[in-house]
């Protein structure tokens, strides 16, 4: 109040003041003012400083407290992106051992292939050897029919009668059969 007693006074007055007059040091204006202002910083303290100061711890602790849940979501997101690398890691070497099988079963099952596929072409060239041999046995023998035949029919011309084959086969077919053991004969 004595302040706006100072500033009345200075207004009011019969005579000019001037400016100077208004920081003339004066004691008891000086103590009413400290007074005033120390009422005023505690008034401003508890209702200006105080939630400005609260609002201002508040907003550093939502701060921290989101740095520190980031720094939480980004070992969450390293260790999520190291098992998913482990993941990874794991289904290329099932992805490589799975082919690496496939493979060797598919050389197996070719080598199979190729072995069942010799033993048919072995047992299709022994059944065509058999079935050679067994022709040629027939054909010898008919050859050796023929022969016995034309041996008879020779002989009986030679003589200049008829040999009876029915008696005679035998024999030729004896001699025929010695000949073809013999060194220089046919089998």
């Amino acid at each position: 109040m004595p302040l706006a007693i100072a500033l009345s006074s200075f207004v009011e007055g019969d005579e000019p003041r001037s400016l100077s007059s208004l920081l003339d040091f004066t004691p008891g204006a000086m103590i009413w003012t400290v007074a005033a202002f120390l009422l005023g910083l505690i008034f401003m303290w508890k209702l200006v400083y105080g939630p400005i100061t609260a609002a201002l711890e508040e907003r550093d602790n939502k701060v921290e407290d989101a740095i520190k849940a980031a720094e939480v979501a980004r070992q969450e997101a390293e260790a999520q992106m190291a098992a998913a690398k482990a993941e990874l890691a794991e289904a290329q070497a099932n992805a490589k051992r799975m082919v690496e099988e496939a493979m060797g079963r598919a050389e197996r099952q070719a080598a199979e292939a190729v072995r069942e596929a010799d033993e048919r072409a072995k047992a299709e060239l022994q059944k065509a050897r058999d079935t050679i041999e067994a022709e040629k046995r027939q054909a010898v023998q008919e050859i050796r029919q023929i022969a016995v035949d034309l041996t008879i029919q020779a002989a009986g011309k030679l003589l200049g009668h008829e040999v009876d084959a029915d008696k005679n086969r035998p024999l030729v077919q004896q001699f025929v059969d010695s000949a073809s053991d013999l060194p220089g004969g046919s089998a």
